[in-house]
């Protein structure tokens, strides 16, 4: 039996281009960032909420992300969180979550 479940699931927008770059291991890897909306309220108390997520996705599918996304693409994104610490220049403690993609669909429709 499992100790646990860590799974993300996101549908949203490309608030950043992708960026890709080669890890210290020879593995391409790729970030960017994905707002999700959400409504509450009706009528005139209606309010709209974005959250931001950091996206990191690995190997040829990062490769993918950077042939076919854009800025303000649409996608599906499955995967699981991650929370790295590291110490900065001046000794601060600084801590980054993120969502490390195992699986992606491209939603907006391809033009040629």
């Amino acid at each position: 039996m499992s100790d646990g479940i860590n799974k993300a699931t996101l549908l949203g927008n490309l608030g950043t281009g992708p960026e890709l770059r080669e890890a210290t291991s020879g593995q391409s890897v790729c970030n960017f960032m994905v707002a999700t909306n959400s409504t509450h309220g009706r009528g005139e108390y209606r309010k709209e909420k974005t959250e931001w997520h950091r996206v990191v996705v690995w190997g040829r599918l990062a490769e993918m992300c950077v042939e076919f996304l854009t800025k303000g693409s649409r996608v599906w994104l499955e995967g699981h969180l991650q929370t790295r610490e590291w110490e900065d220049r001046q000794g601060s403690l600084k801590k980054k979550t993120e969502i490390v993609v195992s699986r992606i669909i491209f939603l907006d429709k391809r033009t040629s």
